[in-house]
């Protein structure tokens, strides 16, 4: 049963990769010329910082389930997720020849391949033909930190890692952090502590926990303090670590574990809700129209809340949620890596917006499968039996769901 009910963190994963997807779909639109509208950028941002936290949350399952060494960690992290980097920077360089784009530099290529790439170029850009890559960069990065904190003193270096993340947080906003190697160090060690939010999460599950609708009420926070302006930077920490935070009670919810500790009343949220409504109006960049859809969007989600409720629908949309996320989870890494080099591709081959939708989906959904389905148990043969395995635990869940499923 424990496992059913941990798909609500797979629904969570392959819902935040459709919603890059879409963003970026609509991003790249070619009646638009690539001139993204503010809100889908923002949209795919949020996406990718519920990663973080989600990767957090997952790994604390993994390593608490299956105890790994340093090197077994490192060498797990890297199967899961490099074949399937590789083949998408590939992708990226493809769609470059084929568009006729100035060819990336040698070190810019050698960058992206060795994962230290990012938006900002700090030590090189993210190539533009494949950019969502850049957060590979700053995954690999919390999980090589997070491979030094294993051992006997693991929660006390998890905990100064956090602090370390906190202090160098002015860093990150000041004229010293312009430095390349340094400024990406920094970068990371400041997002890193939106990952480690979702690894406390799950540590210290036992002592807080919440319902439903205080769930709800959580996560409909979250576009609101993402469009908050606190600093002048689209990349700000300092913000999303609050949005990490506001997630909190959401992410304990779908561990959809036993009720333990103290219980998160929804007057918190609330309050939190009501200070939020007031700060976007006074200090946000988004429109008007904006402001009062998203300050709309927690009430709404409740009273839709209510309204399943007391319709006796809660059981159906938990079936639709399991259902959901064991396919969507298990293809999310998939369709992220691989999505934005055919998406790009079309918006510059394809002059009509309908043709356009319709080939970006189907051709993503295609090559989201080869990738999941072909490409990485290929790589994963030419490894021994026990990698292959520990690979195939973190998902063996989502496999003895069906199997249950098909029992009855």
């Amino acid at each position: 049963m424990q496992k059913t009910k941990k798909l609500y963190l797979e629904f969570v994963r392959g819902g935040a990769a459709v919603f890059v997807l879409i963003a970026h779909i609509f991003e790249l639109l070619p009646s638009t010329g690539g001139l993204a509208h503010a809100n889908f950028i923002k949209v795919g941002t949020d996406a990718v910082m519920i990663f973080f936290i989600l990767s957090g949350c997952v790994i604390n399952i993994s390593q608490s389930r299956n105890p790994k060494s340093k090197s077994e960690f490192l060498i797990n992290r890297l199967l899961r997720l490099y074949p399937q980097f590789l083949i998408g920077i590939l992708m990226a360089i493809a769609v470059i020849h084929l568009l006729k784009m100035a060819a990336p530099s040698h070190s810019d290529i050698f960058g992206n391949l060795f994962m230290v790439s990012s938006l900002q170029g700090y030590i090189v850009p993210s190539i533009e033909t494949n950019s969502p890559v850049w957060s590979l960069s700053f995954e690999m990065g919390f999980y090589l930190l997070f491979m030094l904190t294993i051992g006997s003193y693991k929660k006390r270096l998890l905990w100064f890692w956090f602090v370390l993340s906190l202090l160098v947080l002015p860093l990150y906003y000041s004229y010293f952090s312009k430095i390349g190697v340094v400024n990406h160090i920094i970068a990371i060690l400041s997002f890193s502590s939106i990952w480690l939010v979702g690894y406390f999460v799950y540590e210290y599950r036992n002592i807080f926990y919440t319902d439903t609708k205080t769930a709800v009420l959580s996560v409909a926070l979250l576009p609101l303090i993402s469009r908050l302006n606190i600093f002048s930077s689209s990349y700000d920490p300092f913000k999303y670590l609050l949005f990490a935070i506001a997630a909190a009670p959401f992410f304990r919810y779908c561990l959809q574990e036993k009720a333990s500790g103290k219980k998160l009343n929804i007057i918190y949220p609330l309050i939190a809700y009501a200070v939020l409504v007031g700060t976007i109006f006074l200090n946000s960049e988004s429109k008007f129209m904006s402001k009062v859809v998203y300050s709309a969007l927690p009430t709404l989600l409740l009273a839709l809340y209510y309204a399943l409720k007391s319709l006796n629908l809660e059981h159906r949309v938990t079936q639709f949620v399991n259902k959901t996320g064991a396919v969507t989870g298990r293809y999310s890494y998939s369709l992220y890596i691989s999505h934005y080099p055919i998406v790009f591709f079309l918006s510059v081959a394809v002059k009509s917006d309908a043709v356009y939708l319709i080939l970006s989906v189907i051709l993503v959904c295609l090559v989201t499968y080869i990738f999941d389905n072909v490409w990485q148990p290929v790589v994963l043969r030419l490894f021994n039996r026990e990698n292959k395995l520990t690979f195939k635990a973190e998902t063996a869940f989502r496999n003895s769901i069906f199997r249950e499923r098909e029992k009855k």
